[in-house]
């Protein structure tokens, strides 16, 4: 392996055709608070409908020409009628994976998901027993017992398992330890490792306190990738400025707003946004749409050191409350000629 490439488990060279199809508002009703959960501490949660959630899915096949959805919640394992959603999904081309904590997938209900045409599975890590017992609680605070009913559902899955895990304080010193557990129990497909974006109730908090500065969180990622990489994973960090990424040696796994648009396992964006078919036309074409709104991203976040970067047009740099709480001394503009491509470090 050489600089230039990297493990992947499927290309990045095309626009993603995926969605993310929510089962409720805001996710809908979970059966755990994670302490980094943009909904965990919204009230009166509820589930949509099974005819509301199937009308999605079509929407997603016949408006938007997708291909495949992610199904989350909330916590999609407690929705009702989750393996009619699965089946429906399949049957009209809409590959179905399910992003979950894992801790209820006893055998019975994995044989009726995958036997109803589940792709993939999409699981929750956030480190090893101690680290992921510290984040995936329940509403009284507790955790434990989580990491066995994790291992035990894994157990069951005959169909690919991929992974994310957020960049947190409780479990960045461990990354490096947790990719080896991967490459030692798992067969390779994609870890994801999330820098924690403080997103709506968040974005308004000036201390978050498992909110880790990067600078610090830069060294283990770059060794937990290397670890993993080795092993044959596809390694994505997400919401990693190139800069910053590149002083530890992983600026080509950085898959940022710009780049998720073009990973097969990231969601597009009009579909996500719900823009109209005569927003699409009017950009002339989804591929358009998406740049123009990873762009007003980027310039909502503007700041002096990334416009004088030389891969400002492909990187939308750190959130508002990020910059407001560390500052911009992290970062260390690149000069040079401007890139354009997305997919530069691909």
């Amino acid at each position: 392996m050489t600089d230039a490439t990297r493990p992947v488990y499927r290309p990045h060279d095309a626009p993603t055709r995926r969605g993310w199809l929510m089962l409720g508002e805001n996710g809908g009703p979970c059966d755990k608070a994670c302490r980094f959960c943009y909904y965990a501490y919204q009230d009166d949660l509820v589930f949509y409908s099974l005819d509301t959630v199937l009308m999605i899915a079509n929407r997603f096949r016949h408006a938007y020409g997708l291909t495949a959805c992610d199904i989350s919640g909330g916590e999609p394992t407690i929705y009702p009628r989750l393996a009619k959603v699965v089946e429906h999904c399949a049957n009209i081309g809409v590959i179905p994976t399910i992003i979950t904590h894992g801790q209820n997938n006893s055998e019975d209900r994995v044989r009726k998901l995958e036997d109803a045409g589940l792709g993939d599975w999409l699981i929750s890590l956030h480190g090893l027993k101690e680290a992921h017992e510290s984040a995936v609680i329940n509403r009284k605070g507790e955790g434990a017992g989580g990491w066995e009913k994790t291992l035990e559902g894994l157990g069951h899955m005959r169909r690919p398992v991929r992974f994310n895990t957020t960049l947190q304080g409780f479990n960045y010193r461990g990354l490096a330890e947790l990719a080896r557990w991967l490459v030692d129990n798992r067969s390779p497909t994609v870890w994801n490792m999330i820098q924690f974006n403080p997103f709506h109730a968040w974005n308004a908090k000036g201390v978050i306190d498992f909110q880790v500065p990067m600078e610090k969180l830069g060294p283990h990622v770059g060794e937990a990738v290397r670890v993993a990489e080795a092993g044959g994973f596809e390694v994505n960090v997400r919401y990693f400025p190139f800069c910053v990424a590149a002083k530890y040696g992983f600026a080509r796994n950085c898959v940022n707003f710009y780049q998720t648009q073009y990973d097969p396992h990231e969601w597009g964006l009009e579909a996500t946004n719900r823009n109209t078919i005569e927003d699409i036309e009017k950009c002339g074409g989804a591929e358009n749409l998406r740049r123009l709104t990873c762009d007003t991203v980027r310039e909502q976040r503007a700041n002096p050191r990334c416009e004088s970067c030389r891969f400002t047009r492909i990187c939308e740099g750190p959130t508002n409350q990020y910059q407001k709480r560390y500052g911009l001394d992290e970062l260390a503009p690149e000069p040079g000629e401007p890139v354009t491509d997305i997919l530069h470090f691909e």
